[in-house]
């Protein structure tokens, strides 16, 4: 019978998402893996039967979730916004909201792996690095589709997530939204100032 047969347990998954929530409250260092465990609830045994490799390959897991999260939100909101102003909207709007309704706790997971273990650790630097890369490309090839010219694309992609990571900061000390509101407002505006010139640009039109 189904119910007789052993059942598939998750205490990796919950400890990577443990590790996660942590990373983001307590930062990289200030998270124990006696905390990861005792946050997941996991058995005591189970760390380095699922991480062989450690705190560092846990924090690598961390990365790959919380980049994969935030790569399927960009194209969820891609196909939920009409225009690139709405798209950027949308995706530091949400690191805003869970900002908030953390408490103004939890920042990045990346980021404090990042300050923290690089340039010590080349699996880490690796990891992040590729971890931010794949945000930028993403959220560059979701912004082009929204007639954002390609020269720009990378680099309004790159300005959302330097502002994301600023603003987390900003937004957690001052305990406030408006860091990310006056960084949304700017990029927003300029993202849709790029489709209308990329629109009318006169090299575009066929002459009559």
């Amino acid at each position: 019978m189904m119910d007789d047969m052993p059942k598939k347990s998750d205490s990796k998954e919950r400890m990577i998402a443990a590790a996660r929530r942590l990373f983001r409250e307590h930062g990289y260092l200030g998270t124990a893996l006696s905390d990861v465990v005792t946050e997941s609830g996991a058995p005591r045994g189970s760390v380095y039967f699922h991480f062989p490799g450690g705190k560092e390959e846990l924090a690598s897991e961390v990365i790959l979730l919380h980049a994969g999260d935030h790569i399927a939100h960009i194209n969820r909101a891609a196909g939920a916004t009409s225009t690139a102003g709405q798209l950027i909207e949308a995706v530091m709007g949400r690191e805003r909201d869970a900002l908030i309704s953390s408490g103004y706790r939890e920042g990045c997971a990346m980021a404090p792996i990042a300050i923290e273990s690089t340039p010590a650790s080349a699996q880490l630097s690796d990891a992040n690095r590729r971890g931010f890369q794949d945000l930028i490309t993403t959220l560059a090839a979701r912004l082009t589709e929204k007639n954002v010219p390609v020269s720009r694309a990378t680099q309004l992609a790159t300005n959302v997530w330097s502002s994301v990571e600023g603003a987390l900061i900003l937004s957690r000390v001052l305990r406030s939204p408006e860091p990310f509101d006056m960084a949304i407002a700017l990029l927003a505006a300029t993202a849709d100032t790029e489709t209308d010139a990329s629109t009318h640009d006169p090299r575009k039109e066929t002459v009559s």
